[in-house]
């Protein structure tokens, strides 16, 4: 909940960054202007993959939240590439896909301006078949779509369960917390639109996006390099700016709204090999010259990981691992491994079937399903089972002789009911009501604790009630400013604190009559919420 934020004082976040431990990507991410007002953030969020091929908005390897495009596969399916060039979701109807079709399809539209023997054709309709990337790559490359009628519902439980809706302008996206994506029908982003109907909405004048407005008014504006690059983001204010230089397609300079200022410096296949900061520090990155997989990192406090890559020679591409080393306490080198078995799916889709971590010489197995949800974690001698309902949701959760099971609302698909029990007896419960827009509005346990918020018309807590151990009754009442944030928490009957922004909604002050004491009986009320909230054990998606 944003409302958490008031108690942690934290500072903008510049950027973070890792590796993909699966396939040695480098990525980096940076939040480089928002726009003042109040209400949700609208903000831009770019992120770098050196695995990623796409030139975005941002040059090669760059992406942003906004960039995210569909696109529809030789075999009907839907491919949604997030942040443009980051991960893609594949949503498949209830039934299985005609990839016979498909492979056909693709094959006929090659030999018309290619010549390709009855031998060659027949072997790369089989290689199509049995591998669904290879298709969306082919089908993609030479413009052949799968038809989709109006009405026609694709699913995937790849990041939770969710589902793409063709309709007569294009398509929408429907994910379990109430957010939905619209896509036009060339495949761009042109709308989003949350639980609380908070709404962000795209222009484009031909190919190119001039703005982006959501419903709370506030907006931002996009100047464009010939290239087809961003050169300037502005807001309404018109005070602040994020800038951009490129050398050819790579982005080699940015300065962010808060006058932070980055340099980037790539290798001769776009490969980022250095960050250079504001105040002259610098990261370095290094690859393997064979498979372009991140080799070092040194960041800018000339601490050093090492990524070494193996794979099992009779299978490498569905057995491989990556061993991390970097220096731990009095310059102790720490290695952990972590090992991947790949699968592939009737329709020649694959998946990560197995995962084993050694991690400070803790071994961890982890077994998928077909859907990418673990269906079984072993851990030393300690086993951890789960099952799923048929939209991908935890029903059952078995460890070490410990059974929580966990029921959903029809409505919202969220938990209404979590009960713990061993030997067969429920020894503790905790139950979940929901608002119509799916707010959380009530939550109680068998111990005695509950808690009632109340929400406004965009989404915003406007009051919470709660009994912890001592059967106290608190009430939180929050009170929100123009920047749509909350400038005053009074717990009725003992104070409030206040709270001050800047014009770009980052926290100034915190304060309260009653000093540090106010502020820590808020944020325990707080935490007995989240002590009914968050189950042991059970991750709430809320």
């Amino acid at each position: 909940m944003k409302l958490l934020k008031l108690f942690l004082f934290l500072l903008p976040l510049i950027g973070y960054a890792g590796v993909n431990l699966k396939n040695g990507n480098f990525y980096i991410s940076y939040t480089d202007i928002g726009a003042p007002g109040k209400g949700e953030d609208l903000k831009i969020v770019r992120t770098y993959n050196s695995k990623a091929t796409r030139i975005g908005w941002f040059g090669f390897g760059w992406g942003s939240e906004f960039e995210t495009f569909l696109s529809v596969s030789a075999d009907s399916s839907i491919i949604i590439h997030e942040n443009g060039s980051g991960a893609m979701t594949r949503f498949v109807p209830k039934t299985a896909l005609d990839v016979d079709q498909a492979a056909n399809n693709i094959v006929a539209e090659i030999r018309k301006n290619t010549t390709l023997s009855e031998k060659d054709a027949a072997n790369l309709i089989s290689k199509l078949k049995g591998d669904a990337e290879l298709r969306h790559a082919y089908a993609k490359k030479f413009d052949v779509k799968g038809e989709l009628a109006i009405g026609t519902m694709l699913y995937s439980s790849d990041f939770g369960p969710q589902k793409v809706e063709k309709i007569k302008d294009g398509y929408v996206r429907y994910f379990n917390s109430g957010k939905k994506e619209y896509f036009d029908n060339e495949g761009r982003i042109s709308k989003i639109v949350d639980k609380n109907s908070y709404i962000v909405d795209f222009s484009y004048k031909g190919k190119a996006l001039t703005s982006i407005k959501d419903s709370d008014g506030k907006q931002l504006f996009f100047d464009w390099y010939d290239s087809g690059k961003v050169a300037k983001i502005t807001t309404t204010a018109k005070d602040k700016a994020a800038t951009y230089k490129y050398e050819g397609h790579d982005l080699v300079f940015a300065q962010a709204a808060s006058d932070h200022k980055f340099v980037y410096v790539y290798d001769g296949n776009h490969n980022m090999v250095q960050v250079k900061y504001s105040d002259n520090s610098k990261m370095d990155i290094t690859y393997e010259p064979k498979t372009q997989f991140v080799s070092t990192i040194t960041d800018r406090y000339s601490s050093k990981v090492s990524y070494v890559y193996g794979a099992d020679k009779a299978n490498p591409d569905f057995h491989y691992w990556t061993t991390v080393t970097k220096e731990g306490l009095n310059a102790r080198q720490m290695q952990n491994k972590y090992e991947y078995y790949i699968k592939a799916m009737p329709d020649g889709a694959l998946y990560t079937e197995r995962i084993i971590t050694e991690v400070e010489g803790i071994k961890t197995d982890t077994v998928y399903n077909e859907f990418k949800l673990p269906i079984k974690i072993t851990r030393g001698n300690f086993a951890t089972s789960f099952k799923y309902n048929e939209n991908g949701l935890l029903t059952e959760k078995i460890s070490r002789g410990e059974l929580i099971k966990i029921s959903y609302d029809e409505k919202h698909n969220k938990i209404n009911r979590v009960e713990n029990s061993k030997e067969g007896k429920v020894y503790s419960w905790t139950n979940f009501i929901y608002d119509n827009k799916g707010n959380l509005a009530k939550a109680e346990s068998s111990e005695g604790k509950s808690v009632f918020l109340s929400y406004d018309i965009s989404g915003r807590i406007t009051q919470m009630v709660d009994r912890g151990d001592s059967n106290e009754k608190r009430t939180l009442v929050f009170s929100y400013g123009s920047l749509g944030k909350p400038v005053k928490i009074q717990m009725v009957g003992k104070g409030e604190i206040s709270v001050s922004y800047d014009n770009y909604g980052a926290i100034k002050k915190v304060d309260s009559p009653k000093g540090h004491k106010m502020a820590l009986e808020v944020t325990q009320a707080f935490q007995s919420l989240l002590s009914i909230v968050k189950p042991a054990g059970v991750n709430l998606n809320m």
